[in-house]
This record gives C-alpha cells, sequence and structure tokens, in this order.
C-alpha cells in the first residue's frame, strides 16, 4: 500500500514531517518549463488564430513544439500529481486515522483552483487532476501496487484511444500512484544502470516515432476516439524518456546545476502554474504575440518567465516554508493555519 512509501530522500520537510524528496522537485521543475512552452501556444497564439477552437492548433504547430514538447511534459506532471498522491496518503496516514477523508478534501480544495484557473487558461490541468483524483486515485487507493499498476496500464490504453490529453490522464494518476508504492521514487537516486538502460529503450522507440513522422509515414490511428493511439503513446513514451535524462544528468555536475535552478521551482509547482498563466496573458500583447511568426518574441517570453519562476521560487523559499498557493492548499487541506515562515 501507499503506506510502505519510503521518503528517506531529499532535503527540507513537510506540513506532516516527511522528508522532501529532491529528485521529484528537479523534475517537476523540468516539466514545468515545457509545460509553459505549450501553453503560450495554446493560450495565445491559437486562441487569436482559432478562437474557441483552439484544440485546431496543432494542426499548424510548428514541428518542434508538437513532437518535442506537446503532450511530451504534461504527462510527467500528471505522473507526478499520482507519486504525489501516494505520498501524500502515507504520510496523512501517520497524522490521522482518516488519511483518505483529507486526501478528498485536499482534491476538493484542489478543484476550486481549477475551476477558477478554468476561466483564463481553458484546457488547463488541475480541475481535471482533481476529478480523477476523486474517481479515480481515491478508490484505487485500496489496491496493493502492483494491481493498481496493471490497472493504470489498461486505463492508460483506453484512455490514450479517447480525447487527446484528457484521456491519458487516469492512466498516468495511477501509474504514479502505483509506482510511488513500488519503491521507484526511491530510486532515483541509486541504479544508475537501470536508468540507462531506460533511457536507452524509450529514446530508441522515441527517436524512431520522430523518423517516422519525418518520413511521412501515417501510423494506423488505433482507436475509437478523436485521436490516435501511437501518437498519444509516443508522447507518453517520450516524456518518461526526458526523465530518465534528467535522472541520470542529476548524478553528473550539471545535476547541481538543475538542482539549484528546477528544485525550487518544483517546491512551488502549483503557484508557478498559475503565476504563469497570468504572466502569458498580461505580457503576451505588449509583445505583440499573435501568431506563429512571433516565435522569437515567443521564445523569449517563455524564457522570461521560466527564469523569474527560478529567481522567485529561490527567493520566497529563503523565507518561507511554501509558496503562497501552496500555503493555501495545505491549510485548507488541514484545516488549520500551516506555519509558512522558517
Amino acid at each position: 500500500m501507499a503506506g510502505n512509501v519510503d521518503t528517506r530522500l531529499g532535503s527540507g520537510t513537510t506540513t506532516t514531517g516527511r522528508p522532501r524528496i529532491e529528485e521529484l522537485d528537479v523534475i517537476r521543475g523540468f516539466a514545468l518549463c515545457g509545460i509553459h512552452v505549450v501553453n503560450v501556444y495554446q493560450q495565445v497564439v491559437f486562441a487569436e488564430m482559432f478562437g474557441d477552437q483552439r484544440g485546431l492548433g496543432i494542426t499548424v504547430m510548428p514541428a518542434l513544439v508538437r513532437y518535442g514538447f506537446y503532450e511530451r511534459f504534461l504527462p510527467i506532471f500528471t505522473l507526478l500529481f499520482g507519486v504525489s498522491f501516494a505520498i501524500f496518503l502515507a504520510s496523512a496516514g501517520r497524522r490521522t486515522d482518516k488519511p483518505r477523508a483529507v486526501l478528498a478534501r485536499r482534491l476538493g480544495v484542489l478543484a476550486v483552483f481549477g475551476a477558477v484557473h478554468q476561466v483564463f487558461h481553458p484546457g488547463e490541468a488541475l480541475l481535471p487532476y482533481a476529478i480523477f483524483g476523486l474517481l479515480v486515485l481515491l478508490p484505487a487507493s485500496y489496491l496493493r501496487p502492483r494491481w493498481a499498476l496493471v490497472t493504470g496500464l489498461a486505463l492508460l490504453l483506453v484512455g490514450a484511444q479517447t480525447v487527446a490529453g484528457y484521456g491519458v490522464m487516469p492512466g498516468l494518476l495511477l501509474v504514479g500512484y502505483a509506482l510511488a508504492g513500488l519503491g521507484v521514487t526511491d530510486a532515483l537516486s541509486s541504479h544508475a544502470r537501470r536508468w540507462a538502460l531506460a533511457a536507452t529503450a524509450l529514446g530508441g522507440v522515441t527517436i524512431a516515432y520522430w523518423c517516422t513522422v519525418a518520413a511521412g509515414i501515417q501510423l494506423p490511428r488505433l482507436s475509437f476516439g478523436a485521436t490516435s493511439l501511437p501518437s498519444q503513446l509516443a508522447g507518453v513514451i517520450a516524456g518518461l524518456f526526458y526523465v530518465c535524462l534528467v535522472v541520470l544528468v542529476l548524478r553528473t555536475r550539471a545535476g547541481r546545476v538543475l538542482r539549484w535552478a528546477l528544485a525550487p521551482m518544483g517546491r512551488m509547482a502549483l503557484t508557478n502554474y498559475l503565476l504563469a498563466t497570468l504572466l502569458i496573458l498580461t505580457v503576451s500583447p505588449m509583445l505583440g504575440i499573435d501568431g506563429l511568426d512571433d516565435w522569437p518574441a515567443i521564445t523569449g517570453l517563455v524564457v522570461g518567465i521560466i527564469a523569474l519562476e527560478i529567481a522567485v521560487s529561490r527567493l520566497w523559499l529563503a523565507h518561507f516554508r511554501f509558496g503562497p498557493a501552496e500555503w493555501v492548499w495545505r491549510c485548507a487541506t488541514w484545516w488549520e493555519m500551516v506555519p509558512i515562515r522558517r
């Protein structure tokens, strides 16, 4: 069960006294960087070009963004949410006799965040996470990790044939939950050979897919919905490939830079996710971003957002234990004022 999750890695503690897993924070910050790229196109460029049908933007999306970012980083973020679900449930179980009730309240608060955020960013991820968390993750928390993994993979295969983006979420959330219960989070700082082998296998599939697309070969849709099963699975596999690369880089000298820059950003993931929407909607008009030809301004905006969030996260966490949105989330979850100052 989730109570078997080991949390010895990382630095700092949470409200339940659990040590943070710094590698997870780095990966979460890394995922946010990629999500920002896609969100600029979806929130601004495609909104200007297609209005309420901004989903049509995939048909004109630059190849680098479509095959390198779109549906590659959101799966990472989704898996991490499932992992966090398991870790929180295990920690809450050491603090209260009704951890699932607390977790349900936590998801309810997230739904409020998501509902408000949907007004400014249609298609955002927080509200679906809350809904799928209540409908899928909470009942599945009674399963053993291996059964949760099997169920998650089955949901992933089915969901990948339905709706782009949202379809894979239930399966990925459950897979993330299962992986945490199976102790994969413990292996983020060990088993280098296994991570290298995984990166090689996942990278081989990713490169093969890119070559197939570049050659103009049409893969069968293999789905009963509006999406393509090979395309959806290719996005998930590429996301996992990116994660393996980050885990391997964390073992090098460059890993220090990643930890310095991305760990604080990942610790304030909710705040930074919301902040990015505010920055995208306010700064984009100033830069005159309204079409695909504005890629230099788009690049500058994304880099600026990431740099600002790194700086703000480091400065904020030097004085406070949690980001502002994370603090509100924790207070509402536990129904008490959680100390925020260091």
